[in-house]
């Protein structure tokens, strides 16, 4: 029983992990890649620092705030690379995490994977005991 418990954890991650991996490749090869500009840096709890950002979008210049919540403050003036939906500016992502976002979750479908085979095939309900 544990066996079984514990092969549809894994699949469940797994899978949870691959739907996230496919919201990120929509918007790593669909979006607007685009620089924004930091215009302001607030701390709204202690070592989580929210930042506005200026940049266009469709012709428009937007001001958005990101959801990132970073540990150290950008430059105000600084420019980042970021990448938008092509239809909502209030979906974006700094490039540079959007691509380790990516490799940790395939890191982590990986993992649940290798999970699972190994409980499928290498542990049987007596090594459980």
């Amino acid at each position: 029983m544990i066996r079984m418990i514990v092969i549809a954890a894994g699949a469940i991650i797994a899978l949870a992990g691959l739907v996230y991996l496919i919201k990120l490749m929509i918007l790593r090869f669909g979006g607007v890649h685009t620089t924004a500009e930091v215009i302001s840096a607030c701390e709204p709890k202690q070592g989580y620092y929210v930042h506005k950002l200026r940049f266009e979008h469709n012709g428009k210049i937007v001001e958005k705030e990101d959801t990132t919540g970073y540990s150290q403050p950008f430059s105000m003036g600084e420019q980042i690379e970021i990448i938008c939906s092509k239809s909502n500016p209030d979906k974006f992502e700094y490039a540079g995490a959007l691509k380790k976002n990516m490799i940790i979750t395939t890191i982590m479908i990986a993992m649940s994977i290798l999970i699972v085979l190994r409980f499928m095939f290498f542990v049987t309900n007596d090594d459980m005991m």
